[in-house]
């Protein structure tokens, strides 16, 4: 009875009884049912969601790579703000050194400007301007001849710098200018004050276009392959566009970056070519839309199906050929099932994705072949929620803990990142998102998501870090990680009642190993040396590269100054021992200021503290080199 109330829903006034007998009568003659209108309304509101879905996905793909294009961007303008760095305290010095000798000779003069222009590239030219604007000494002197005794005053951008810095007695830099050896540049002024007076400047004239090519490292990507394109301007004035940038369209994965040099905006815009988005193409919105199409195909084929069986169940009581037709037909809906299975499974494996079930009353887990392989779980077990859990990485387990309860019960979505620790002991990093399907009462019943391994955009990201910090040669730290080692060191010095101590070190003779072997022989030295300071110190210390051939050295938790001596003399002692190169012996020395800071002294300027080992260093230099000396600072002329 219940039956044949059933199917008069489906059949206005038809009732089984007539639909049996009409089928006594007519046994080929079977009841229409116009149902088609559900599973095209079905599939159409599941493939739109899944367009939508797509369409999100997309999106976020763009932004990502719009984001890289950006990182791109803030990279370069790190890497300028990272090369003046280094360049302005080199540059500095010289004319330091000027006034704290009162005068310098122009040998000497050209001599320290050499060593710049040959290991910095970028330098146009590095000159001495008397107190009269005129140029008197120039460094190289090949190729700036024009600008021997030429008026600096001639030019309005020039003069206005020029006046800037003789009025505050700090560098300053020109706007962009036409050099008179041609193309573009600006100039760096460095006012010389000795006991005296005034006495000129120390001018650093960069020439554009190589020096961005040295800082970009674009002569290290070929042209026709390169994922970027660079324009700079200085002041909104275009000062450099790389070769190929006017054929790129503008458009949405545009991405600028500003640095502001000594007052200056540097703005450095960058645009991606055609190689840029192949590497870095996200599968998952193409994925997302096979995977959902297939899924809305199939629940579509299965409401169909539905309708469709539950018609043909009423049809098998008229006659044995109506259930053989039933039967045929469930057999036919089986293998398109396995096959529409098939498909999706063919699809995730395509996509690399782990497919998980997780049923929340029992803890049971179902895994596709590719959860398995990310978890390194034999495939022979069965998966149960404490698979999941004891994998987790023990930092990372809470948070996914939390997440994966919060979206259980409906605080929250399940869409994040943790690290698992597999059997070999291999760590993973993965990315996990999941839907919870609720009963009528809104109970939860299980989760289904996806897993996929994201462990490689993480690898990638730590090896950007550590580029940002350290020297590509020697792989020390640079300037600006070892100033923060210095902080660090202040603050472990007042906690525990020690001294802290910098070390400012020069090679003795590195100019000339360049300039008889070539610069393969220098980086071997330079590295060999690294590899010696670091055999000199305690892990607890720091040595960094922070120029050409200059080191410092940063000493934690020192309990007497007999500490520094030792440290010193065993770093001469280690640079003097000849370096082998090909069939060549290569000697070279090392010149080492000190300067010491006791927790009284801790607040002082880290800059301070490095200048005055700087200068303690050039006090050995003038006394013979290949030494060391301390800084006659407050705390030496106190303590020792």
């Amino acid at each position: 009875m219940s039956q044949t109330r059933s199917f008069s829903i489906f059949n206005g006034t038809t009732t089984g009884r007539d639909m049996i007998t009409r089928n006594k009568k007519n046994i080929s003659s079977e009841p229409r049912f116009n149902s088609l209108w559900l599973p095209v309304l079905t599939g159409s509101l599941l493939f739109s969601l899944v367009l939508i879905f797509w369409w999100s996905l997309r999106e976020e793909d763009r932004a990502d790579q719009h984001n890289l294009v950006l990182k791109h961007a803030n990279k370069l303008s790190e890497d300028i703000q990272a090369d003046m760095r280094s360049r302005i305290p080199a540059l500095k010095r010289i004319a330091s050194r000027w006034e704290f000798n009162g005068g310098t000779s122009e040998s000497s003069f050209k001599n320290d400007a050499e060593h710049y222009v040959i290991d910095l590239p970028g330098f146009q030219a590095i000159s001495w301007t008397d107190k009269n604007l005129y140029v008197r000494w120039i460094v190289p002197l090949a190729g700036n001849e024009k600008a021997v005794g030429l008026n600096l005053g001639f030019e309005e951008n020039r003069k206005i710098a020029l006046e800037k810095a003789e009025s505050t007695k700090m560098p300053i830099m020109s706007k962009p200018i036409d050099l008179v050896q041609g193309g573009k540049g600006f100039i760096i002024y460095f006012p010389i004050y000795t006991k005296h007076g005034f006495d000129g400047f120390v001018s650093a004239v960069f020439r554009i276009t190589p020096w961005l090519k040295h800082v970009f490292r674009t002569d290290n990507i070929p042209s026709e392959i390169s994922e970027f394109k660079i324009s700079v301007t200085i002041d909104e004035v275009p000062v450099y566009t790389q070769t190929g940038w006017k054929q790129l369209q503008p458009g949405y994965f545009d991405a600028n970056s500003a640095a502001i040099i000594m007052g200056h905006k540097i703005l450095i815009s960058c645009r991606p070519t055609k190689f840029f988005f192949p590497h870095h193409k996200n599968n998952h919105a193409l994925i997302a839309l096979l995977i959902g199409s297939i899924l809305a195909i199939l629940i579509s084929f299965i409401v169909q199906l539905f309708q469709k069986t539950s018609a043909e169940a009423w049809r098998t009581y008229s006659t044995q050929k109506t259930l053989e037709f039933e039967i045929e037909n469930h057999e036919k809906t089986t293998k398109d099932l396995k096959q529409a299975s098939a498909q999706l499974t063919l699809a995730a494996k395509a996509g690399k994705i782990g497919i998980w079930s997780l049923e929340i009353s029992t803890n049971s887990l179902k895994w596709n072949e590719k959860m398995f392989e990310l978890y390194d779980v034999p495939s022979d077990i069965n998966p149960n929620y404490e698979t999941w859990a004891t994998a987790l990485h023990p930092e990372d387990a809470e948070k996914a803990k939390a997440e994966l309860s919060a979206a259980v019960e409906g605080k929250g979505t399940f869409d994040t990142e943790f690290r698992i620790i597999t059997a070999s002991g291999e760590v993973k990093h993965i990315h996990a998102a999941a839907k919870v399907e609720r009963d009528a009462k809104n109970n939860p019943l299980r989760m289904t998501g996806v897993n996929w391994d994201i462990t490689e955009q993480k690898n990638i990201e730590d090896q950007i870090r550590h580029m940002a910090t350290h020297d590509t040669l020697t792989e020390l730290p640079t300037l600006k990680l070892a100033k923060d080692r210095v902080g660090l060191a202040f603050a472990i010095a007042t906690r525990k009642e020690l001294m802290t101590a910098v070390m400012f070190l020069d090679l003795d003779g590195f100019k000339n190993v360049n300039d008889t072997l070539g610069h393969d022989a220098g980086d071997m030295v330079l590295k060999e040396v690294a590899k010696r300071l670091l055999s000199c110190v305690r892990k607890v210390d720091t040595v960094a590269r922070i120029g050409g051939d200059e080191f410092l050295i940063v000493l934690n938790e020192i309990n007497a100054k007999e500490n520094l001596d030792q440290i010193a003399a065993k770093i001469v002692k280690s640079i003097a021992i000849p370096f082998a190169h090909e069939n060549n012996q290569v000697t070279i020395g090392a010149s080492v200021g000190i300067a010491i800071c006791t927790p009284s002294c801790a607040k002082q300027d880290i800059e301070r503290l490095i200048k005055e080992a700087d200068d303690a260093m050039y006090s050995i230099k003038k006394t013979g080199k290949n030494g060391y000396a301390f800084a006659e600072n407050d705390f030496a002329k106190n303590n020792f």
